[in-house]
């Protein structure tokens, strides 16, 4: 896993999802949310963050870590849901 800070009042877009993470409006200068990227799985995210849909609304969200899907199967997008480890398996054999 790799964990970053995300580069100061910069956007990250979530691969194979429609959203994108920006800081919350009320973020102290400083203090970035962290992304974290666990290898073929979800994208970790900790911090003073919003995500934001394509259309740019909020997308409510009730914790202050989140596991964001990567591999575009999640039936609860933008949420990961585990289905990384099934298409993975599918693939192996």
């Amino acid at each position: 896993m790799s964990r970053q800070p995300a580069p100061g009042g910069d956007a990250v877009s979530v691969p194979g999802s429609e959203v994108t993470i920006v800081p919350s409006a009320g973020a102290r200068a400083g203090e970035p949310f962290a992304v974290t990227e666990c290898p073929g799985g979800p994208l970790l995210v900790r911090g003073d963050f919003e995500i934001m849909d394509s259309s740019g609304n909020e997308v409510p969200k009730n914790r202050e870590t989140v596991a964001l899907c990567r591999c575009a199967g999640s039936r609860i997008k933008p949420w990961c849901d585990g289905t990384h480890k099934l298409l993975r398996r599918a693939s192996e054999n």
